[in-house]
């Protein structure tokens, strides 16, 4: 087993990605500083946010979705250098029909010292 002490190894690199998407599932934009630095970037469809884009991304698909702890399932991840590939599934619900979304994303995030400095990610709904 990898040495998870080391923040730059890959199995560190893979927990950190791990205890973003835990902090997402649960809303806790009060310790985002555990994994996103202040010089975060992130790169999505509506453009590049900092931390506090982060932050209201968070806050907007909360208030949208219904997230469960275990809504998030990561398929695959890879680790190349700095950069850690995972593919994911979410199971959430509409907040305001109760119906049940299923979106698959897949997420670049390039971890430095235990924290993810850049991400590049993107998510689409499944069909019913």
């Amino acid at each position: 087993m990898a040495d998870e002490s080391n923040l730059n190894s890959p199995e560190a690199r893979k927990a950190v990605f791990r205890r973003l998407v835990d902090l997402y599932a649960a809303g806790d934009v009060s310790r985002l500083e555990e994994v996103i630095p202040p010089d975060y970037v992130g790169h999505v469809a509506a453009g590049d946010r900092d931390r506090e884009g982060f932050i209201r991304s968070v806050r907007f698909f909360h208030n949208l979705f219904v997230y469960r702890e275990d809504s998030f399932r990561i398929e695959d991840q890879l680790v190349d250098g700095e950069k850690v590939v995972t593919r994911m599934t979410a199971n959430v619900k509409m907040r305001e029909t109760g119906e049940p979304i299923t979106l698959i994303g897949i997420n670049i995030a390039r971890i430095v010292d235990g924290k993810i400095v850049e991400e590049w990610n993107t998510w689409e709904q499944l069909k019913a």
